[in-house]
């Protein structure tokens, strides 16, 4: 009886992460929010200094999944729900619906997540869409313990995360399409685009948030794979991977690691205190990407 009742056990742990996909589907037909494709959407942030000629900087880019709703009928009606994670850290910090996952902690050592809810839309009077909401910013900072020249353990240690946190009200405005052409635009199945400006020193947190992190290079369509002649090879050094990098326009990257360690590229040097401009290209789910939503 006992390897009848082994086996009962392990297909019930394989039932219950599909029964969960089944209820998330259920939700999101019920609440009408179509699941952001994680594979395919990302935020890009862009940080000027104090003066007012100063040109932008793009400091950093994440991924982005989450869910949104959008009626064409009833603009007011609609809402959006993002969350923005560093690249290549969302099968860790996401859950399969987008949403952040509770007592997670991803594997760069300094790091800052988002997470933004509307409470309101409206159509501007330039004919634009805005959700108006909370922006929430995690910031998660852990150290790595030397290890004494005559221990045995070969994993590295941590120390005990210290996470701040906090929010602010921010308007994220539908940039495209206006309000007017929203049935026309989900029928061509097109990404969105959204923005949100936040003024020089209203929110201190995101500007701590962003310069003192780390952000990986976010991949679309990313596949890892070891190298055929891998085997046996003493310079062997990791899978190689290919796809769509996303990356900052304008700071210098170096090669991506995909330890577990890994720290991401140094931390952006750029001049505190200006405006802070959250552009987001959000994909829908069901959209032309030929994939369903990655983490």
């Amino acid at each position: 009886m006992q390897p009848a009742r082994s086996a009962f056990r392990r297909a019930a742990v394989v039932a219950v992460p599909a029964f969960a996909s089944i209820l998330t589907t259920l939700a999101w037909a019920q609440s009408g929010a179509t699941p952001i494709d994680s594979g395919h959407s990302y935020a890009s942030f862009w940080m000027t200094g104090n003066a007012e000629t100063a040109q932008p900087v793009n400091v950093a880019v994440a991924q982005a999944a989450g869910t949104a709703t959008l009626h064409a009928a009833r603009p007011a009606d609609s809402s959006l729900v993002v969350n923005l994670v560093p690249g290549g850290d969302g099968a860790d910090l996401l859950a399969p619906d987008g949403s952040l996952r509770e007592g997670v902690i991803a594997r760069i050592l300094r790091y800052t997540f988002l997470s933004f809810r509307s409470t309101k839309a409206h159509v501007r009077p330039d004919g634009l869409l805005e959700f108006s909401g909370d922006l929430t910013v995690t910031h998660v900072t852990r150290e790595q313990i030397p290890t004494a020249w005559n221990s045995a353990t070969t994993a590295p240690s941590y120390t005990d995360p210290v996470i701040t946190r906090k929010t602010y009200p921010v308007a994220f405005v539908l940039t495209s399409p206006h309000a007017q052409f929203l049935s026309t635009y989900q029928d061509k199945k097109q990404p969105y685009l959204a923005s949100a400006a936040i003024p020089p020193g209203a929110f201190p947190e995101l500007t701590t948030g962003l310069l003192d992190a780390y952000w990986p290079t976010v991949a679309q369509d990313e596949q890892c794979e070891f190298p055929v002649d891998a085997a046996g090879r003493r310079d062997y050094s990791g899978t190689v991977c290919t796809g769509k990098a996303i990356a900052t326009t304008n700071v210098t990257q170096p090669p991506p690691s995909f330890a577990r360690d890994y720290s991401g590229r140094p931390a952006v040097r750029a001049a505190p205190g200006g405006r802070v401009t959250i552009l987001l290209y959000l994909k829908l789910a069901g959209s032309d990407s030929g994939k369903s939503p990655g983490y």
